[in-house]
């Protein structure tokens, strides 16, 4: 019986529109259970429910605007709120899944390879959990690379000048999507030059006009980023440094390696450990297999990529490399080492294909045990956590319209999708200010533990930059227990404020 499912699943996946009614049905299943479990917004999408409040060519120092700028126009269709934010999440997602796949038809001889190439993200950690907890930016990131690879892969069999325009773009808003999309960029163009097929399609002039194209749609962002290039560079900076005197360049140096390798491996896990027990001849050296050009592609890119990135670690002296940045690097990785399955003749094993689809119902098995078995036992998450209910509260005490200012992250993120109609503001992202939609009130609130009777010092801090002075209020408190749950409560203050505040 295990062995006819199976067999059933093989005929299945060398099918194309089987493939995609699969990707279609694990989106939308993944939409319809991250609305359903949980009221609260991730950690990244905190970010965007607050920086697409207008478009803009920058509010988050650390990230460009692409991500917000489709979050921005999937509001205006959508609405502002929960739908909204995961909508666009899970059409990056499958669209993701779906460009893998159309790059392994241009690779593999068996459609069977494409699909199992691709579906190989539901055994990697940040697309079988993290992507469901809040990853935005590098989900983009994931897309374009995969489509522009794709692209890459047929500007080698025929050289038009769509796909040449067509490049551009996807180059240009690679870059805006997130910045380390410049290191698969480059890693790509290394790699294609290095092999004679793709070296051709590099050297047609017509890839003038593929790096005109990339250059105009990432021109004003890096104009804008010139205008402010102190405060990008300070927060750029500390992104995986640590602490840059704990040691000297050489150790720090090493550490950086490790950290690398390490993050390469933890990105892929438990692929590689999966593909290692039934495959494991797929890690033969080089010598021993043998590719075509394509396939060479994907493998060059993969490691130009880590070379590149550890040239930085070599020249910054960078401590830490985190696995969820890997994206850059460790994308391809299925993808590569599938032609080397099929190109050593080998057949899919059952034990694989048992994995690969059970790994996808324990994920969220363990995530609906979590959503609610965790609170009962007195470890309540973020995703627990009672914004609607005091949001509810907050309603109730008067406010409705107006500006929200509020501390930290996940409290503004989330107060935005339960007053979609008010402008929502923080400290963190200081320089980030939209017109206000209405005169309304403003709202001062913020997470407290001790109940001090004055406004925290970073909201002090913002009001008064910009709008010149903070009238005396009372604060009051308001307390809710976290979902599921009675033990643990959440507890915010708050100042009701005219709404002539902070709308000058």
């Amino acid at each position: 019986m295990c062995s006819n499912k199976l067999m059933n699943i093989r005929e299945i996946l060398g099918h194309s529109r089987n493939f995609y009614l699969i990707i279609a049905a694990y989106a939308g299943l993944h939409f319809t259970l991250r609305l359903f479990f949980s009221p609260v917004l991730g950690t990244d999408d905190v970010e965007q429910a607050i920086c697409a409040q207008s478009l803009s060519l920058g509010c988050d120092l650390r990230q460009p605007p692409f991500y917000t700028w489709l979050q921005w126009i999937t509001n205006q269709i959508a609405g502002t709120g929960l739908f909204s934010i995961f909508l666009l999440k899970y059409s990056l997602l499958a669209g993701t899944y779906v460009f893998l796949y159309l790059a392994g038809r241009r690779l593999f001889r068996e459609p069977l390879t494409a699909a199992l190439a691709a579906l190989a993200l539901w055994l990697t950690y940040p697309f079988a959990v993290s992507v469901h907890q809040g990853v935005t930016h590098s989900l983009l990131l994931s897309l374009l690379l995969a489509a522009s690879f794709w692209l890459a892969l047929r500007l080698g069999e025929r050289r038009t000048t769509t796909d040449y325009l067509l490049l551009g773009i996807l180059l240009g808003f690679g870059v805006l999507s997130k910045y380390s999309f410049a290191v698969y960029a480059t890693a790509l163009l290394l790699a294609a030059l290095s092999l004679p097929t793709f070296r051709r399609a590099v050297l047609d002039p017509r890839i003038l006009l593929t790096l005109t194209i990339a250059v105009s749609i990432t021109l004003p962002h890096f104009i804008w980023i010139e205008q402010r290039l102190d405060a990008v560079a300070e927060a750029l900076g500390k992104i995986g440094q640590g602490n840059p005197a704990a040691t000297e360049h050489g150790p720090r140096v090493a550490t950086g390696l490790i950290s690398l390798a390490s993050a390469v491996l933890q990105f892929l896990a438990p692929f590689w450990l999966v593909l290692l027990a039934f495959h494991p001849r797929a890690f033969l050296p080089l010598r021993q297999v043998a590719l075509n050009e394509p396939q060479q592609l994907a493998g060059r890119v993969l490691a130009g990529s880590i070379v590149i990135l550890a040239v930085i670690i070599l020249a910054g002296g960078a401590m830490e490399i985190k696995a969820r940045w890997m994206h850059t690097i460790a994308l391809l990785a299925p993808i590569y080492l599938f032609a080397r399955v099929e190109a050593l003749g080998e057949a899919p094993r059952r034990g694989y294909l048992a994995t690969l689809f059970a790994v996808p119902i324990l994920v969220i098995t363990l995530w609906a045990g979590q959503t609610y078995l965790a609170p009962k036992h007195g470890k309540p998450t973020r995703f627990h956590a009672p914004y609607d209910r005091l949001a509810e509260r907050l309603r109730e005490t008067g406010f409705n319209t107006g500006t929200i200012v509020a501390e930290g992250l996940h409290l503004p993120g989330n107060l935005r999708v339960f007053f979609p109609e008010a402008r929502v503001l923080t400290p963190r992202y200081g320089h980030f200010l939209p017109p206000a939609k209405s005169a309304g009130q403003c709202l001062l609130v913020w997470e407290t533990v001790d109940k001090t009777k004055t406004v925290p010092a970073p909201l002090t801090g913002y009001v008064l930059r910009n709008w010149g002075s903070l009238p005396n209020g009372e604060t009051t408190y308001l307390t809710e227990p976290y979902h599921g749950t009675q033990s643990v409560k959440m507890e915010i203050g708050y100042l009701l404020l005219p709404g002539s505040v902070c709308n000058r």
